[in-house]
């Protein structure tokens, strides 16, 4: 631990030194970039490089963010997160975009600041689809069955907990999105969480995805598309990121699933929330072990447990507890 500490050290000082003659903001193809020291600054972080020095990292007391340059795969104390953009080289310097310094980065390093705290005592959860609409489908499991019975279980748990929890729907019944958008935004819940089931043409594809609602100015994880317009639930934006981050971290400690990532996409039932959401892909049906392991009833547990420990942790996090 002595020698880290000394390593950060002496690669603040180096930081000092490097930028005396780097920029603290560069513009790329339109776009902002903050400079990576300049970053560790302002978030009261160390600063420094891996011995391969292919890795950079951001520490903070037991709290390690680490990035590559011309990528935008980071990690967060080893949790996968898929940035708006990938961090910039220039110059012999690292550069962060001001999208992902605000709605990643802040919000996990300087989290009082940066995240509206907010009453949390009614959660709204969203099965995904229903009705004729099946959702994915494996062999035995179908995706609407079993979002509504992971959301069932996960109602239970939190109730014991004391939270109020609602459901977009209780039955085998099709709920159009923006009625369920309409129904959370209605019941005034203080948070929104969407239950799904994953499925790929690779039937390889394993592991659990953690949306939130695209920042304004930034392309959704699965798309290229870069659109400018601002949705009502951008105004939340570091809250619904905090919200899917804390999800995702607590369902990987109890899944030991494999980790996709913290994920962004511009989906119906993110938009036009008036609170924080998040929507979950809890596992792959196309995946056969991956069914298996979802319609096994421990298994089932371990996800409505990891959902409503991140859900408590979320709640945690932004009124100052870790």
């Amino acid at each position: 631990m002595r020698k880290l500490e000394a390593l950060l050290i002496l690669l603040a000082g180096a930081c000092c030194l490097a930028l005396a003659g780097a920029p603290v903001n560069v513009i790329l193809n339109g776009r902002v970039y903050r400079h990576a020291g300049v970053t560790a600054r302002e978030l009261g972080t160390g600063f420094f490089r891996s011995s391969s020095g292919e890795t950079l990292y951001l520490a903070k007391d037991k709290d390690t963010f680490s990035f590559e340059p011309e990528k935008a795969d980071f990690r967060f104390n080893n949790v996968r997160i898929i940035g708006s953009f990938p961090v910039r080289r220039r110059s012999g310097s690292s550069y962060f975009s001001l999208v992902d310094l605000n709605t990643v980065l802040r919000p996990l390093f300087t989290t009082s600041q940066s995240v509206r705290r907010h009453p949390l005592r009614k959660i709204v959860l969203d099965p995904g689809h229903g009705g004729f609409d099946r959702g994915a489908a494996g062999r035995r499991v179908i995706e609407k069955n079993f979002s509504l019975r992971l959301a069932l279980r996960t109602a239970e748990i939190l109730r014991r907990c004391g939270y109020t929890v609602l459901l977009t729907r209780n039955s085998d019944r099709l709920i159009p999105l923006n009625s369920r958008v309409a129904f959370a935004n209605t019941a005034r819940a203080d948070i929104f969480v969407s239950l799904h089931c994953n499925a790929s043409t690779d039937r390889r594809a394993d592991g659990i995805e953690s949306y939130c609602l695209t920042p304004a100015g930034a392309a959704s994880t699965n798309q290229k598309r870069i659109s400018a317009v601002k949705c009502p639930g951008n105004k939340l934006d570091p809250n619904n990121f905090l919200l899917a981050f804390e999800l995702h971290r607590a369902l990987l400690n109890r899944t030991r699933a494999n980790d996709r990532g913290v994920r962004r996409s511009r989906f119906a039932v993110l938009r036009d929330l008036n609170m924080p959401g998040a929507l979950l892909e809890v596992g792959f049906l196309s995946n056969p072990g991956e069914e298996t392991r979802l319609s096994n009833a421990a298994y089932v547990e371990q996800l409505a447990r990891g959902i409503a420990v991140g859900i408590i942790n979320y709640h945690r996090r932004i009124y100052g507890k870790r």
